[in-house]
């Protein structure tokens, strides 16, 4: 993935991945990482095989990931 980090805008906590013409949003306020609703009507995040890449790398990542969330979200209020 090119791109796979703590979103800077809304809840719920998310990430926001890249890599080429594909782009998600994944979840990652649960106990595991989950692609966001609504992404199933998105064009650009089909991809299937990215997706589930995607989701795996977010749930390996997930602690330092909310964590990191966690930060920015102080930083908003």
């Amino acid at each position: 993935m090119t791109h796979l980090g703590p979103s800077l805008d809304h809840d719920p906590a998310h990430v926001h991945v890249k890599k080429g013409d594909f782009t998600t949003r994944i979840d990652i306020s649960g106990d595991e990482a989950v692609r966001m609703v609504g992404e199933e009507n998105d064009p650009a995040a089909q991809d299937r095989k990215l997706r589930r890449a995607a989701i795996a790398i977010a749930n390996q990542n997930l602690i330092e990931l909310k964590r990191r969330w966690e930060g920015i979200d102080r930083g908003r209020q």
